[in-house]
C-alpha cells in the first residue's frame, strides 16, 4: 500500500514570490526523506496563486516522519506568516500500485 495526498493551497497572488523560496526548500528537504516516492508544490499557470500539491508516501510511517519533521515546521511557519488559505488536501491509500 502506497498513501498519496492531493489538493491545493492558495494564496495571494502578489505574494507568490515570497512563497516560492519556502517551496523550494520543502520539496527539496522531503523529497529526500525515507519513504517519500514524489512530492510536488507547484504553481497553478491558469490560476495565479493556486499551489497544486501531490505527496506520495511509501506507508503512514514515512507520511508520520514527514508530519513531525523539522521542515515541515518551518513550512507551516511560512504558510502562515504568508497568509495561505483555502488549503484543500484529500488522502488516498493504494492497496494495488504498480507503474505502467
Amino acid at each position: 500500500m502506497t498513501l498519496i495526498l492531493a489538493g491545493t493551497v492558495r494564496i495571494a497572488p502578489e505574494r507568490l514570490a515570497e512563497l516560492r523560496p519556502h517551496l523550494r526548500a520543502q520539496v527539496e528537504a522531503t523529497r529526500s526523506e525515507p519513504g517519500c516516492l514524489d512530492y510536488a508544490l507547484t504553481e497553478d499557470p491558469l490560476d495565479p496563486g493556486l499551489i497544486r500539491v501531490y505527496e506520495h508516501f511509501t506507508d503512514e510511517a514515512a507520511l508520520a516522519f514527514h508530519r513531525a519533521s523539522p521542515h515541515m515546521a518551518a513550512w507551516r511557519a511560512a504558510c502562515a506568516d504568508l497568509g495561505t488559505f483555502d488549503r484543500n488536501l484529500s488522502s488516498f491509500d493504494v492497496s494495488d500500485y504498480r507503474k505502467i
